[in-house]
């Protein structure tokens, strides 16, 4: 069955969509696990176009790419995350660090349905700090400068990584270079 069959036959046999079940993240060999509350990227596309003397489009070009993303970050993993990362950058600190993050989506019931979208050459920055009066939790926002994304990348597929076998949900995998 290709993709577009499966849209087309929606729900298919199972009828299982990827929800924010569960978050992983591991920051390189540092075994840290970090709560998420949040995550998103994209990939914004900026066209040139052209008019000429008509009020109506004539040409368009390549255009560039500039992905970005903002990822939430419970306080008390950005404690954590901060602990070992200034252990390992030195005195350049978070900011200037360079990290894969993957993001994996998996089916609890089916693992063929993993997929991975990878955020390649991220560096994190702009994280803000302080809360507000209630019960939530306190958390970071900070902002994602991406080089590149792949997006739906499959088990067995060059670039792939498997996160967790014995946890199901949305993992995020941030590996240093």
């Amino acid at each position: 069955m290709s993709y577009s069959d499966s849209i087309l036959n929606y729900p298919d046999d199972t009828g299982f969509e990827f929800s924010w079940a569960s978050v992983e993240i591991s920051i390189g060999g540092l075994k840290s696990i970090v709560a998420t509350k949040s995550i998103k990227y994209s990939e914004p596309l900026t066209m040139g176009k052209g008019f000429g003397t008509s009020g109506r489009k004539i040409i368009r070009t390549r255009g560039t790419i500039d992905p970005t993303g903002t990822w939430e970050i419970y306080r008390s993993s950005w404690d954590a995350i901060m602990q070992d990362v200034l252990t390992i950058g030195g005195i350049f600190g978070f900011s200037e660090m360079i990290l894969p993050i993957t993001v994996s989506y998996r089916e609890p019931s089916n693992p063929l349905l993993t997929t991975s979208d990878i955020l390649k050459g991220v560096r994190i920055h702009s994280p803000e700090g302080g809360g507000s009066e209630g019960t939530d939790p306190l958390v970071v926002p900070v902002q994602l400068d991406i080089m590149e994304i792949t997006w739906g990348k499959k088990p067995g597929n060059k670039g792939y990584r498997q996160l967790s076998s014995d946890n199901v949900g949305v993992f995020i995998n941030v590996g240093l270079v």
